[in-house]
């Protein structure tokens, strides 16, 4: 049986557990059927120990005792979820050997593969294979830790200066460049490691609206905007955030789009399959498989940046036409004039028209008018009539207006 570890060898592993107690939270071991009771078990005291400060705990009807994380985003200086990131696991030889090479590398002096890898032996007694030496070399090469030089045929490898050597003048303000872009910008893991690395931490900033889950998306998102620097097609492995069906996906990524309301993330991909765009949620996204070049790249995205301006969210629905929504509202011109403000503000490229006194007409073209709906009722009390080409949409508008009459005024006023 193996020893409980905190620390993790695969960051998929732990990051549907992280994201469950997070956002959903409050499942018992029971919930879990896919897992064992045991990997359920250690999971959840990994998230214990790393968010020791945010737990909550609490017995269900049944007395199971269920756990959730609780954050305050305004509340905090750095994401608490960035400690999934600093848990990977490694190996004693790993430990040994990075510390053996930074202490023989900070004398200054330039050395090849052989002589770091004999003076190991001599200095602390273990012997490693050049070849495993040679990859560790080449790996700090390109973090940018270490420094290639070419004497000859021969590899040199030498540390580079620190920052507060380079330039300390400069490294209070870049400091505060890092507080800030930590806590606001994808892969904002790495800043918090430089803070942890300098020794100090985010003393300047809050983030009134900071979405703390996009840190557990960074994974994906890495290698599908790789993908769109470099033109290549993706196969995507997608887990449904309803059924939990598995399928696949192989496209071309395009754009990676952010919702202004909810804080969930999509990828933009033009779909080998049906030849049509899809939006995915990238926290339903298992894994992602860079492959082939896409010679057809800027035809693409000429076509998508087309159909963005008929989408009102993230949905390019399924027909071939756009489907037309037409809102009349009430609006008292006198003392309301913020509503037409909102209908300006919020209406995107929908276009306003007045048919009367006090009555005004919104109209706009969008492939999925389902997407509309959520903000359509909220003029509830305003609308004098709701059309739309897509008679599906206009009968589940009118279906919830009357099932909100029935709820209000009872089955029989009704």
């Amino acid at each position: 049986m193996s020893e409980f570890s905190e620390l993790v060898k695969r960051f998929d592993k732990i990051r549907t557990y992280v994201r469950d107690f997070y956002i959903y939270g409050f499942k018992t071991r029971e919930d879990y059927q896919n897992k064992s009771a045991r990997t359920y078990d250690n999971e959840r005291r990994r998230i214990e120990s790393w968010f020791s400060d945010y737990i909550q705990s609490d017995y269900n009807s049944e007395r199971k005792k269920s756990v959730a994380i609780t954050i305050d985003s305004s509340r905090i200086s750095v994401n608490p979820l960035y400690s999934v990131w600093k848990s990977k696991s490694f190996t004693s030889n790993d430990i040994m050997l990075h510390f053996f090479i930074l202490d023989l590398l900070q004398d200054g002096e330039l050395r090849s593969v052989d002589e770091i890898t004999d003076e190991i032996q001599i200095n602390y007694q273990v012997l490693f294979d050049s070849q495993t030496v040679r990859k560790k070399l080449v790996e700090y090469e390109k973090s940018g830790l270490f420094t290639l030089y070419k004497e000859g045929k021969q590899n040199l490898y030498g540390v580079n200066p620190s920052v507060e050597e380079e330039i300390p003048e400069e490294l209070p303000d870049l400091l505060n460049a890092v507080r800030f872009y930590q806590g606001i910008s994808p892969f904002g893991f790495v800043g918090s490691t430089i803070l942890d690395n300098q020794q100090t931490d985010n003393d300047l900033f809050r983030m009134k609206h900071d979405y703390l889950v996009h840190t557990l998306e960074d994974e994906i998102l890495l290698p599908l905007l790789t993908a769109i620097k470099e033109q290549k097609v993706v196969s995507l492995t997608i887990r449904g955030s309803k059924r939990g069906n598995v399928s696949e996906a192989i496209g071309t990524p395009l754009k990676i789009l952010v919702s202004t309301q909810t804080g969930r993330r999509y990828v933009c991909l033009r779909n080998r399959r049906s030849c049509r765009f899809h939006a995915y949620r990238l926290d339903t996204i298992q894994s992602v498989s860079v492959g082939e070049a896409e010679p057809e790249f800027s035809r693409h995205m000429e076509g998508l940046l087309r159909n963005l301006s008929f989408c009102w969210g993230v949905s390019f629905g399924s027909k071939r036409n756009p489907e037309e929504v037409k809102l009349t509202l009430k609006i008292n011109e006198e003392t309301e004039q913020y509503i037409l403000n909102r209908l300006e503000r919020e209406g995107r490229h929908g276009t306003i028209t007045r048919t009367g006194p006090g009555a005004y007409l919104y109209e706009v073209r969008v492939w999925d008018a389902n997407e509309l709906l959520p903000w359509v009722k909220t003029f509830t009390g305003r609308i004098l009539s709701f059309e739309c080409s897509n008679k599906q949409v206009e009968a589940i508008w009118r279906r919830d207006m009357e099932r909100m009459i029935s709820l209000y005024l009872g089955e029989e006023d009704f």
